[in-house]
């Protein structure tokens, strides 16, 4: 059962602990983090949710995502996640911090509250996805979507991707930044 530290609304540990279930029907604030993974081709590793998920079934979502459980420090839960999501073991010290932003979801007319602050990072890295080993229970599948495309897709409201328009904004505008200026230099 995966236990998880719950945060005030400042994102600060208040010493009390909670069963994930729990967590999401009481709508208590905690950690999570998202891991996008890049190629040398500017293509994000997108994941397809298991079926089975309790939100966002089916939906377009990040690389990798998860929380870190109680008493774990983030870079042990995202090399934990890592691991079970798709089955690599990447090198994080090439691991980027981007951002953290914060959302108050409710879902499944009001049965999921998600309220989570969640650490962006980057990750450059060329997988071979068809030997990567996904979490069924987590991942029906994955794909690669150059980043532009994927912010099209995001642009048009794609019903097939999780909202996180917070993270989009800023995950697109360093991505701008710097693979545009990268594309100039080459030419």
């Amino acid at each position: 059962m995966e236990v998880l530290d719950i945060l005030d609304k400042n994102g600060n540990k208040t010493g009390e602990v909670k069963p994930r279930k729990e967590v999401h029907s009481n709508g208590d604030w905690h950690k999570g983090f998202h891991i996008w993974i890049i190629n040398s081709k500017k293509e994000l590793l997108i994941q397809r949710r298991s079926p089975n998920k309790d939100v966002y079934p089916n939906k377009l979502y990040v690389s990798v995502a998860g929380h870190p459980v109680s008493g774990e420090d983030e870079l042990e839960g995202i090399k934990r996640e890592i691991s079970e999501e798709i089955g690599q073991n990447l090198d994080t010290s090439k691991l980027e911090y981007l951002f953290t932003f914060s959302q108050e979801v409710i879902e499944n007319d009001g049965r999921f509250l998600d309220n989570m602050f969640y650490d962006v990072y980057l990750i450059e890295a060329d997988l071979d996805i068809d030997k990567l080993k996904l979490q069924q229970e987590e991942v029906s599948g994955i794909q690669n979507i150059y980043y532009e495309d994927f912010e099209r897709m995001v642009k048009n409201k794609d019903k097939d991707i999780v909202n996180h328009p917070e993270e989009w904004e800023k995950l697109f505008a360093i991505l701008h930044d710097r693979y545009k200026i990268k594309e100039e230099e080459e030419r």
